[in-house]
Formats: structure tokens, C-alpha cells, sequence
């Protein structure tokens, strides 16, 4: 198996808020008056455990998400202060992931069964499973996930990977939309590949969307080239941590006045999106 599972409870606000990436069975953001996420979440979480329950295995619905750390609060803020207590410890949260494993705050999250599993009842039955039945647990949780977003979005899916790249390129057009296509964003996004230029920063593409990643896609490079290789230690990490958290506070000095307006309402496209059909429901990730 390739995937690498986060944590259930964590996974959709983590993964959606850090990487910048979502999953979307529609084409509008907006939400109806009627709609209630709480209840969907509810709905979603008992299919699902009906649906693991049919393939002979236990899943505990999870009917309410829990709040991130603060720290991850104070990074997706937009507020310069949070932001700023964030990226001086974690840098963009890549490296930190292995300087820092036991904070949760990291870009690389535990695979389950690989901890206690924290709060997350799954994740101690998860634990309780050997590497067999592990394998055989994530296939149906796979398979389950397949069913309920093909049911929502009347699609035909399939694989996981179809389903998610489907997703992938609806939210890709949301946020084209809702924020590349903001006319105060784009100003921001301006002035904000100036100012990452003018102090040595390769600026590649200056849109909105893309600007927010630019100074820490070679970081993500680099990371991703150091997990595969193998685990680094801490001590191993913290020369490339070190590198991070001066260029995340670049940035931020940068892109404080472009962060303020991008991030709260990047967090709102997010939060209307989780009304979507089949949204949420693709928490099993490539890694």
C-alpha cells in the first residue's frame, strides 16, 4: 500500500488548510439557507460506520470535528502576530514535522495505527490490528468512501485516486474562481511577488493562489526528498528547519498585508465547500 492515512478526526481540516488542497463533488461554493454541517457530518459518519460494519470491521462515527491545534489556528489566521509565533518555531511546518513530531502541528501527520490514535477512537482500534488486518481495514475504508461519494455526486468512480483527482480539479476551479479572480487579491498578490523578489525569493507564478505557496515549494521539494529517503532525526532536520523558519518569516514580512485578506477568505471558500456533495469524505491521501 502506498497511502499514507492520517488521522480521521484531523485529516480534513489539516490537510485542507496546509496543503491547499480540497475535495468537491459540485460547482458552486454557495450553500443553501437550509444547509447544516453539522448534521452532514453526522449523516456522512453514520454511513460510514455502516458501511465498515458490513465489511466486518468497527468504525466509531466522529460527529463532530475536533479544533485544530492553536497553532495551526494562528498560521491560517492571517493574523500577522499568530503567524509570526507559528513560523518562528515551526517555519512553514515541513522539517518541524521531525524536529517537532509530538506537537501535531507539523505538515506530515502520524499514519494511523502508527500512535495511540490521541482522542480519535478509530485510531486505538486501528492500533489493536495487525499489519494484515491493517492493510484489509484502510482497503474497506477505501472502498466505503468510494460508495458514498459516487452516492452523493451520482458519479461513477473507480478508484479513490479517480475520485480525488475529480475533486482535486473541481476545487481548482472554485478557487480560480473565488480567489484568483478577487480583484483585491490579485493587487496583494502583486505586490507581494515584488517584495519576495526584491529580497532574492524565485517568484515563478503570481497568482492569488500561488504566491501563498511560492517561497515554500522548494521546501516541500526538499522534504519530501528527505522523508522518502528515509526518517530523519531530529538533529538531521534541524539544519533545514532552521533554513524554513528564516524564509517563512520572509514571506510573512512580505505577504502580512496579502496574507490578512487571503486567508480568512480562503477559510470561508473551505467552509462553504464542505457542503458540496462528496465533500470531506476522501480522507485517505497519497503520500
Amino acid at each position: 500500500m502506498t497511502d499514507s492515512r492520517v488521522p480521521l478526526a484531523i485529516a480534513a481540516t489539516i490537510l485542507a488548510t496546509l496543503t491547499g488542497c480540497a475535495s468537491s463533488g459540485g460547482t458552486e461554493v454557495a450553500a443553501t439557507p437550509s444547509a447544516d454541517p453539522a448534521n452532514q457530518q453526522r449523516q456522512t459518519q453514520t454511513q460510514l460506520a455502516t458501511c465498515m460494519k458490513g465489511k466486518g470491521f468497527t468504525y466509531h462515527p466522529m460527529v463532530s470535528m475536533p479544533e485544530p491545534p492553536d497553532a495551526i489556528k494562528q498560521e491560517m489566521s492571517g493574523d500577522y502576530a499568530g503567524m509570526k509565533k507559528y513560523r518562528s518555531k515551526y517555519g512553514f511546518g515541513f522539517a518541524a514535522s521531525f524536529v517537532y513530531p509530538n506537537d501535531g502541528v507539523g505538515r506530515m501527520a502520524l499514519r494511523m495505527g502508527d500512535g495511540d490514535g490521541g482522542d480519535d477512537p478509530n485510531g486505538k482500534v486501528i492500533a489493536g490490528l495487525s499489519k494484515p488486518q491493517r492493510e484489509a481495514y484502510f482497503d474497506a475504508m477505501s472502498a466505503c468512501h468510494l460508495e458514498m461519494i459516487n452516492k452523493a455526486t451520482g458519479k461513477k468512480h473507480k478508484s479513490m485516486q479517480e475520485a480525488g483527482k475529480a475533486q482535486s480539479e473541481m476545487m481548482e476551479q472554485i478557487i480560480s474562481r473565488e480567489i484568483d479572480g478577487d480583484p483585491k487579491l490579485v493587487e496583494l498578490a502583486g505586490a507581494f511577488a515584488d517584495c519576495l523578489k526584491g529580497n532574492g525569493y524565485r517568484v515563478t507564478a503570481q497568482r492569488p493562489s500561488d504566491i501563498a505557496r511560492s517561497t515554500e515549494n522548494s521546501f516541500m521539494t526538499e522534504f519530501g526528498k528527505l522523508a522518502r529517503e528515509q526518517t530523519p532525526t531530529a538533529d538531521e532536520a534541524r539544519p533545514l528547519l532552521q533554513r524554513e523558519i528564516k524564509a517563512a518569516l520572509d514571506d510573512l514580512e512580505c505577504g502580512k498585508d496579502f496574507y490578512a485578506a487571503y486567508r480568512p477568505k480562503l477559510n470561508e471558500v473551505y467552509e462553504r465547500a464542505q457542503l458540496l456533495p462528496g465533500m470531506g469524505m476522501a480522507v485517505t491521501v497519497k503520500g
